[in-house]
């Protein structure tokens, strides 16, 4: 019956011909015999030739499952279609595909009985298809041999299966035309010499010495990439190239960094640096300008002594292998005193924070903020735990000042004075994972930074600039002392709080052993005229009983690594005690005699922390880095992390698995090293 109404459907007017036809042969028989018998004869004729057009056009439209049953005209027209093609099934099977699509794939070294679910990783699926159709999708971006596909989709039907075809177009000559521009792109980087001031208080024939050397060296560099070099001010450069040189320049990790400060070595005590900053980010040249200006500003708040590439994602940093000198001059202090001498008579209250477990610099460059915000007349708070006891006797030096009863908080409280008009004051840090008040930064409308180690990461838009980052300081104590000392009236700062100071700077110079200079001596010179007294600031530090036993197994605990990394690990205990327990550790194990680094792995509540020190000839930071931290050059921390596809992930709370990482990193520091590399 089926067949039947395929018949009737397909030839209706033949069908009503033929009916005609009968009836008037049948007439013909009653008015003459003959002619009548021939009419018949004619109509079953013609009945014969219908039901064999009938039977041959249902063959030539049989379609095989296999996909040989399209039309010889059809198939043989897509054949020779030199794009590849292909026509996929609810089952994810190919169910006809040309010679192009068959090459393709075999170039690809798939193999097309697995079906369109697994070739090209999936991407051809039928739900896929399916998808891309329903959603109006101009087509499926396809990889393979280095070659480039759109896949168009076309839908199509047999009976009640649905099957969708694959049009597959090149589009290798756009994307070499893209290359090309791409290529092509014009890219701004800016270039200074960090030191030349320092290096011209050595001898005045270092300071031409060194601007001939320096200019010499990257107007060579410069050639390499046939870019265009300009000197637009004293040791300042801004240089022009193509975008096709930067993953020549990325891949030797900016070699020009390391190059300059060899050929100073020669001539000066002090070693050159450049810093650079580089813009990848389309649109004019104005905005590529202004991006890498950004770019060199974040080098050299990141110390100096290396390049930073700003793309559209964020930074990436190259260089570190030389460590920045000090900078002589206190501009940074002057600009940020003048930022805070604006902000403070138009805020309603003020917030000062450090980091989380504060250390003695942390809470005394709080203490010495809060002395500047009381000569304002402003409310304030700091925020952090009066009973900790990492900090219990700086709290206890001050406990006979009335006003330092109620000025400690925590971030809960901290959270509730937040209003529109109050200034938040960060001190020794910059990264917002470590503030003690991540949501009071967070949410806050103005904060202003001033910290000693390098940045992280770019700050949120609420951060004043300028910030008074600066990781050649020695201390965020020091900073401050700077900012005091042009700020207050004589005698303003009591004895008892320039010694919280000093003591601030004696924790993070090791008693003056590193990153000393002398804007380090100026900040105690000023502290000592306010009645500091360095060896009450140094019994600060005297360790319990308690402490030196554990500071004494931590050393027994101590292996050599490589014959010059000393690794310890302390986790007996989760005590908050213990960041400073294994920070005075680390700083006794780097003494030892060829022994360039330490590093000492102690258990916290959050899991296995790492603090790390270096005699000098190690950049620790660079290793903190790998796993998640940060710091500077000769001391630095990280909260030990697994790495993932992703990049860094879950925290490790078991001691061995974070000794192994922590290895792994010290491995690949060595390796980049000893190419003269380092990132």
């Amino acid at each position: 019956m089926k067949n039947l109404r395929k018949f009737f459907k397909g030839f209706t007017y033949e069908l009503i011909g033929l009916a005609i036809f009968t009836v008037v042969a049948i007439l013909l028989l009653f008015v003459n015999k003959l002619a009548g018998f021939i009419a018949i004869i004619g109509a079953l004729v013609y009945a014969i030739v219908l039901l064999i057009l009938y039977n041959t056009s249902k063959n030539n439209i049989k379609v095989d499952r296999d996909g040989s049953g399209f039309s010889p005209l059809i198939s043989g027209l897509m054949e020779k279609i030199d794009s590849p093609v292909m026509i996929v099934n609810e089952s994810n099977k190919i169910v006809w595909c040309n010679d192009e699509f068959y090459s393709l794939v075999e170039a690809a070294d798939q193999n097309i009985t697995s079906g369109a679910g697994k070739l090209f990783e999936g991407k051809v699926s039928f739900s896929n298809l399916s998808t891309a159709y329903e959603e109006y999708t101009d087509f499926i971006s396809v990889e393979s041999n280095e070659s480039f596909y759109e896949v168009r989709v076309f839908p199509l039907e047999y009976g009640k299966q649905k099957l969708f075809a694959g049009v597959w177009y090149s589009r290798d000559n756009e994307k070499r035309l893209l290359k090309q521009i791409d290529d092509g792109a014009i890219r701004v980087a800016y270039i200074v010499i960090d030191n030349s001031n320092e290096v011209s208080q050595e001898i005045q024939e270092n300071r031409r010495f060194g601007s001939a050397t320096v200019n010499k060296l990257l107007t060579d560099w410069a050639n390499g990439f046939n870019a265009m070099l300009t000197e637009y001010d004293r040791d300042k450069y801004v240089m022009y190239f193509e975008n096709r040189y930067l993953k020549e320049m990325t891949d030797n990790r900016f070699d020009i960094l390391d190059k300059v400060v060899e050929a100073s070595l020669g001539e000066s005590p002090v070693p050159i640096t450049i810093s650079i900053g580089v813009s990848t980010v389309n649109g004019t040249l104005s905005d590529k300008r202004e991006s890498a200006q950004t770019a060199l500003r974040s080098a050299l708040q990141r110390g100096g002594a290396l390049a930073v590439v700003r793309t559209e994602d964020g930074e990436d940093s190259y260089g570190g292998k030389t460590k920045a000198v000090q900078r002589q001059t206190k501009i940074r202090s002057r600009l940020c005193r003048d930022l805070l001498f604006e902000q403070l008579p138009k805020c309603s209250n003020v917030i000062i924070m450090g980091h989380l477990r504060p250390d003695f610099d942390s809470i005394a460059s709080n203490i010495g903020i809060a002395k500047l915000v009381q000569s304002f007349n402003k409310e304030y708070c700091i925020v952090a735990d009066r009973n900790d006891k990492n900090i219990s006797k700086i709290i206890e030096s001050i406990s006979e000042f009335e006003e330092y009863d109620t000025v400690f908080v925590d971030a809960v409280y901290a959270q509730e004075l937040l209003t529109p008009d109050t200034l938040v004051i960060i001190t020794d840090a910059s990264n917002p994972e470590l503030f003690a008040a991540r949501g009071v930064y967070e949410n806050a409308s103005k904060v202003v930074v001033i910290d000693h180690h390098a940045i992280k990461e770019m700050l949120g838009d609420q951060v004043l600039q300028p910030t008074n980052i600066d990781p050649t300081a020695s201390s965020a104590s020091e900073l401050v002392c700077e900012i005091l000392e042009l700020s207050l009236s004589p005698n303003a700062l009591r004895p008892e709080e320039a010694q919280i100071l000093l003591a601030g700077i004696l924790l993070d110079t090791q008693f003056f052993a590193r990153d000393t200079g002398t804007r380090t001596y100026s900040a105690c010179i000023f502290l000592k005229n306010a009645g500091a007294d360095a060896g009450k600031a140094k019994n600060l530090f005297k360790s319990d009983m308690k402490q030196f036993k554990r500071i004494a197994r931590i050393e027994q605990n101590m292996e050599v690594y490589r014959d010059k990394f000393a690794i310890s690990t302390y986790v007996e205990n989760n005590d908050p005690e213990n960041k400073v327990t294994a920070s005075k550790a680390a700083d006794r194990l780097v003494d030892i005699d060829g022994i360039s680094a330490s590093f000492v792995l102690y258990s916290l509540d959050n899991g296995i922390n790492l603090s790390a020190r270096s005699d000098g000839s190690i950049n620790v930071i660079n290793i903190a880095k790998m796993l998640g931290g940060g710091g500077h050059f000769q001391s630095a921390g990280a909260l030990i992390r697994e790495s993932d596809e992703n990049g860094l992930g879950n925290v490790v709370l078991d001691v061995d698995k974070a000794e192994c990482i922590l290895k792994e990193a010290i491995d690949n520091y060595i390796g980049i090293s000893k190419e003269g590399l380092n990132k």
